[in-house]
Parts: C-alpha cells; structure tokens; sequence
C-alpha cells in the first residue's frame, strides 16, 4: 500500500490508545476515599481524567489540585494503591489486536511512547501479551523530556 511507503514504524500513546486502565488508576483513587469514610465514587467520573494521571484523580476523588499542601503524600498514595492493582482491571482496547496484526501484515515495526513512569509501565506491559511484539516501550520517566 503506498501510503505506508516511507514509515518505518508506529508509535502509539499507551493509555486511552493501546489500553483501557482507566478502571485501575480509578479503582487506585477511590480506595483512599473508602479508606478515609468516604463513599465510592463511579468509574465514569474518574474516566475523563485517567489520562491526567494521579494529579487528575485526585482532582476528582478529593477536589484538589497540584497546589494543595497534601499533594504529593497523596499522589503518592495513589502510586502505592495503583502498583498493587495496575493490571487487574485493565484491559486492550477493541480492534487494537487486529490493528497490529495489519502493522505485522506490513512489516511495520510498533512501539509505544507514554508519559506513565517507568515502574508502572514495565510490569502492566509485561503482563500483557499483546506488549511481547512491541520494538519499543518508552516511558516518560525515562527520556530527558516527557511526550
């Protein structure tokens, strides 16, 4: 097909793109609320923010922005809950596989460029089988500049 002619590979964005783990950094978040009495909050208002990471989840379970002082303890909290459960909720988006496989049809190499750190997004690939055929996994924690 021409139009792949001078494209050497594809790099896809991790979450929202190649993967759903909107349930997982959700599920992550909404454990510190149980966790301090409060009540649970649907998967559909952490949804909209799960690509801003935990700064827009916290944002919604807690209403607080990068400003506030207990900002990063509970940015850390939020890492701690989401490394014990990254990959149990998470899923590969519909028509990804098939995606690649048209890319493997054509003899175009694929990666991934993400702005997840390094420690999330090792094991969550690495339990996920569709990552074995990936020629690249970057993640923003390990280039001198995030995507």
């Amino acid at each position: 097909m021409q139009i792949f002619k001078n494209i050497a590979a594809v790099l896809f964005d991790l979450d929202g793109t190649l993967i759903d783990s909107a349930p997982d950094l959700g599920a992550a978040v909404d454990q510190m609320r149980l966790d301090r009495g409060m009540h649970s909050l649907p998967l559909a208002a952490y949804r909209p923010m799960a690509g801003a990471g935990a700064r827009g989840m916290l944002g919604v379970a807690f209403n607080i922005t990068v400003q506030d002082p207990n900002f990063e303890t509970l940015r850390e909290e939020v890492f701690s809950n989401y490394a014990k459960c990254l990959n149990q909720r998470t899923t590969v988006f519909e028509g990804v596989p098939e995606l690649l496989q048209v890319l493997a049809d054509r003899s175009l190499r694929w990666g991934v460029v993400t702005n997840k750190s390094m420690r999330f997004t090792d094991p969550l690939t690495q339990a996920m089988p569709l990552f074995a055929s990936a020629q690249a996994i970057v993640s923003g924690d390990t280039t001198p500049h995030a995507k």
